[in-house]
């Protein structure tokens, strides 16, 4: 008795293949216009984060998922493989470079932005970038790059 079981039918690897990219551009246009649709509502409405709720859910979860589905079914290991083979730099030393820039771009962006918010123009101005720069690569630099370090080993162990 196969109640449960699916009789599967051979498939032509190019139908299969077809098939996987439209749902691929069709994922990619989804994403497009919810992240338009973000950036629209945070122009109209403002910095207000109950309006564009909605959008952040879905590309966070999206994201996510994809995220899961392709480290538990050991997809993202088999991708790291072939892009240290064929790569001069590792998966790993790109991961804590791209945290590293995270880190630096968000210091210097929260230096500029305190030098031109609070500062009265010329040395206070200069003297709170240097002050808020410093203060914030010392945060956010070992944050980002210790999450995309720690985040690549875990997801390449699992």
């Amino acid at each position: 008795m196969k109640l449960f079981s699916l009789k599967r039918t051979p498939m032509d690897e190019r139908i299969v293949h077809t098939r996987n990219m439209l749902y691929k551009e069709a994922y990619i246009i989804a994403m497009l216009l919810c992240f338009v649709s973000l950036v629209a509502k945070y122009i109209i409405y403002g910095p207000n984060i109950g309006v564009v709720a909605t959008e952040l859910i879905i590309l966070m979860l999206s994201a996510l998922y994809y995220g899961m589905r392709s480290v538990f079914l050991g997809l993202y290991s088999d991708e790291v493989e072939v892009h240290d083979r064929t790569s001069k730099l590792s998966m790993s030393k790109k991961n804590v470079i791209w945290g590293l820039g995270f880190g630096i771009a968000i210091a210097v962006f929260l230096g500029i932005r305190s030098a031109v918010v609070y500062g009265d123009g010329g040395v206070q101005s200069l003297w709170y970038f240097i002050i808020v720069l410093f203060a914030s690569l010392m945060m956010y630099v070992p944050f980002f790059v210790g999450i995309m370090a720690i985040g690549h080993t875990l997801a390449n162990k699992l």
